[in-house]
């Protein structure tokens, strides 16, 4: 029932787009589709997978109050981690953001409320965002796509 309800909000918003703790809006920049999930645990979650223009796949794990709880992220450019990381941000980038490794980088941040880790070179970038307080029992981060 959760997972029908949690699918009904994100279809509603007509192309939902939210950052890193907040509820589906509205967005017309990218291809979206839905996918039920659930964990080890049982705990039922959706994924919202978007395309954007820019050839960048987001993918954003919804919990049952239908607040996005992860993201994923992998292409040719870097997103906007301000619009995608969202009121977790300005801490992100506080805590080493702004840091460069050559031609090809690698960054985790944790700020103590989201867990950011962002990698990749000129074309081929990817990351990982989560809020470890929010996260459904038995959801494995690594497997996150």
């Amino acid at each position: 029932m959760i997972r029908i309800l949690v699918a009904s909000v994100v279809l509603a918003a007509g192309g939902a787009w939210a950052g890193l703790d907040e509820a589906p809006t509205r967005g017309d920049d990218a291809a979206v589709q839905t996918s039920q999930g659930s964990t080890v645990a049982g705990a039922p979650y959706t994924v919202v997978h978007r395309t954007l223009r820019t050839g960048v796949v987001v993918d954003q794990y919804v919990d049952g109050t239908g607040r996005v709880f992860a993201l994923a992220w992998s292409g040719p450019f870097k997103p906007n981690l301000k619009r995608l990381l969202g009121r977790h941000f300005e801490a992100y980038r506080a805590r080493g953001a702004a840091r460069h490794g050559g031609p090809h980088s690698r960054l985790a941040v944790d700020t103590g409320e989201a867990v950011v880790v962002s990698e990749g070179h000129m074309g081929a970038f990817q990351g990982r965002a989560w809020l470890p307080s929010r996260l459904p029992a038995g959801f494995d981060t690594r497997e996150m796509k």
